[in-house]
């Protein structure tokens, strides 16, 4: 539930509320994660999310692939639970989310789409 429905107020919330879900899922959390609301979408980009074991492995093609393989299976995996967590915090139901996974340098970028336009919400108050 948000605190504060502010534009800043209410992305710093989503920051914190899918950093602790990598910190759940992964064991550890991104360097940097920011999330952007635009419209009826969330954005959210995640800087240095690798655990040590990936980072390690991101030296090779191989290894890269593998990083990949395993981050997109606990996405299917974890897809519904981490778009509650979003709708939750935003008041709003995330109706398709979209991921993707650079392995290259350990960035990863989320969108998740909104039932309704977050903005025009925001706007009201």
């Amino acid at each position: 539930m948000v605190v504060e429905l502010t534009r800043a107020g209410l992305e710093a919330e989503i920051e914190r509320a899918i950093s602790n879900f990598h910190v759940d899922q992964h064991g550890c959390k991104a360097d940097k994660t920011s999330a952007h609301v635009m419209g009826d979408m969330v954005v959210i980009r995640s800087s240095g999310c690798f655990t040590p074991t990936e980072k390690g492995l991101s030296a090779s093609e191989d290894g890269r692939k593998l990083i990949k393989s395993a981050r997109r299976e606990l996405r299917s995996l974890n897809r519904r639970q981490v778009e509650s967590q979003v709708g939750e915090t935003v008041g709003i139901k995330v109706t398709r989310s979209f991921w993707d996974l650079d392995v290259r340098v350990g960035e990863q970028v989320e969108v998740y789409i909104l039932e309704q336009d977050l903005t025009e919400k925001l706007s009201l108050l």
